[in-house]
C-alpha cells in the first residue's frame, strides 16, 4: 500500500468557504448551491472556527409543508451545526486526516492554525491523492455492498425519506434495475419546493460512473475526478453489486 504521510497542506483546498455565526440556514443553502460545496466552516467575527454546517444538517432540520416536499427553516446556523469541527494542524499527515474522517464518519477535516481555518481536506481531495499514487488495488476491495436504490418513477418525498432512514448521501436511481442516475442530498435540496409526488427521474443527477470490479483505485479515482462525481458504481453480470464513496477512499489510505 502506498504511503500517504505527506502533509495535508499538499492536498487541502484553500481558501475555506465560510459562514458566520448568526447567519441563517437559508443563506447556508444558497452558498452550497452557488459555491458547489457540501459543507461550510462556521466562524465568529474574529474568524475563529466554531463549527461546521453541512447539507445533512439542513436536511435534518427540514420543515415539511403542504404542497412542497420540504422547506429550509430560517434558523441560525449555530442551532444545527456540528461543534467542535474536526481539525488538524498544517503539519499533520494526509493519512492522519483520512483516519480521523473514518473514525468520526465525516467527509472533511479542517486545517487550522491559531484556531482559524486555513484549508479543508475533503474525501475528494483524498481521491486526488489516490489518483496521484496510481494505486492498483481493485475497487471491489474497498466497495460497500450496501447499495440503496429508488425507482425513477417513485416520488421525491419517498427518496428524501429513504436518504434519511438509510443514513446515505446518495441513492442509486434505477429503471428496470438498471442504474440511470443518482438522487443525492444536493438533488433533495434543489427539489425541495416541488410537489412531493414529483417523480425522482425529474430531479436526479444523470451523471453516473459505472466501472468493473477489477478496476484499480488510481484509475477509478481519475475517472471520478474527470467526471466530477463522488460515487462509483460497480457492475457485473448480476447488475450493480457495490458502490465506492469518499470514505472508502479514506479507508484505502489509512
Amino acid at each position: 500500500m502506498a504511503n500517504f504521510e505527506m502533509p495535508v497542506t499538499e492536498y487541502m483546498t484553500s481558501p475555506v468557504e465560510t459562514i458566520r455565526i448568526g447567519d441563517s440556514l437559508v443563506a447556508a443553502n444558497a452558498l452550497f448551491s452557488n459555491q458547489g460545496v457540501s459543507a461550510l466552516a462556521v466562524v465568529d467575527d474574529t474568524g475563529q472556527l466554531k463549527g461546521v454546517v453541512s447539507r445533512t444538517d439542513i436536511l435534518h432540520a427540514a420543515v415539511f409543508t403542504h404542497g412542497e416536499t420540504f422547506r429550509v427553516p430560517d434558523r441560525p446556523v449555530e442551532e444545527v451545526m456540528k461543534s467542535p469541527a474536526l481539525q488538524v494542524s498544517p503539519e499533520a499527515g494526509l493519512a492522519e486526516a483520512a483516519k480521523l474522517m473514518l473514525k468520526e464518519h465525516v467527509h472533511r477535516v479542517f486545517v487550522t492554525s491559531g484556531g482559524k481555518p486555513e484549508g479543508v481536506v475533503s474525501t475528494r481531495d483524498l481521491m486526488r491523492a489516490v489518483h496521484d499514487k496510481r494505486l492498483k488495488t481493485p475497487i471491489s476491495e474497498i466497495a460497500s455492498g450496501s447499495v440503496v436504490k429508488v425507482r425513477a418513477d417513485e416520488p421525491i418525498a419517498l427518496a428524501v425519506d429513504r436518504l434519511d432512514l438509510a443514513n446515505k448521501h446518495g441513492l442509486v436511481v434505477v429503471e428496470e434495475d438498471f442504474p440511470i442516475g443518482i438522487f443525492d442530498q444536493a438533488c433533495a435540496l434543489d427539489s425541495r419546493r416541488l410537489p412531493p409526488s414529483t417523480a425522482v427521474e425529474h430531479t436526479m443527477n444523470v451523471r453516473i460512473l459505472i466501472l468493473p470490479a477489477g478496476m484499480g483505485l488510481g484509475r477509478a479515482a481519475e475517472q471520478a475526478l474527470g467526471m466530477n462525481v463522488r460515487r462509483i458504481l460497480i457492475e457485473d453480470d448480476r447488475g450493480v453489486t457495490g458502490i465506492v464513496g469518499g470514505l472508502d477512499f479514506a479507508r484505502a489510505m489509512s
